[in-house]
């Protein structure tokens, strides 16, 4: 009986403490601290299990790069309609604005952290054949990371 009565406590400080892990940290706003989701990969990178690989993407045979230093002319057609400029900022970022040519047609801006690349899709490029932008729809940026995941963008 005398040793029930102290394993008894003993459980249940265990059980208590297990039961404090749980509970999310404050940061000093007094907020609590956001859920860590990335994981630490092989090569020391920061990994997400849900990202995707572009070259996985449906998108990425429609896609052209356009933050290398020349465009491919794939890259030139699939712009049609955007007039492309790039600025290296301050910070190290690249800075890409698509200005539109036609209105009605939304500038696009992307900010590119170094390694990371542009490309840009265009699902249905003959829509284009005339040089004028016709579907408004089918053209959009997706920002890819050195290990080669979509980081933002695409669909």
């Amino acid at each position: 009986m005398k040793k029930l009565l102290f394993i008894l406590p003993a459980v249940l400080l265990l059980v208590a403490g297990c039961g404090y892990a749980a509970t999310s940290p404050k940061n000093t706003v007094g907020g609590n601290l956001p859920a860590v989701s990335n994981i630490a990969g092989t090569n020391g990178s920061t990994a997400n299990p849900s990202q995707q690989k572009f070259s996985d993407s449906p998108y990425y045979s429609s896609s052209s790069l356009i933050s290398g230093d020349t465009l491919s002319a794939a890259a030139q057609n699939a712009l049609t309609g955007f007039t492309l400029s790039k600025q290296t900022l301050a910070d190290g970022t690249t800075q890409i604005n698509l200005t539109a040519k036609e209105t009605g047609y939304q500038n696009q801006s992307y900010n590119l952290k170094p390694g990371e690349q542009l490309y840009f899709t265009e699902l249905n490029p003959g829509d284009d054949s005339s040089g004028k932008e016709r579907n408004q729809g089918d053209d959009f940026g997706t920002v890819v990371d050195a290990s080669g995941y979509i980081v933002s963008g695409g669909r």
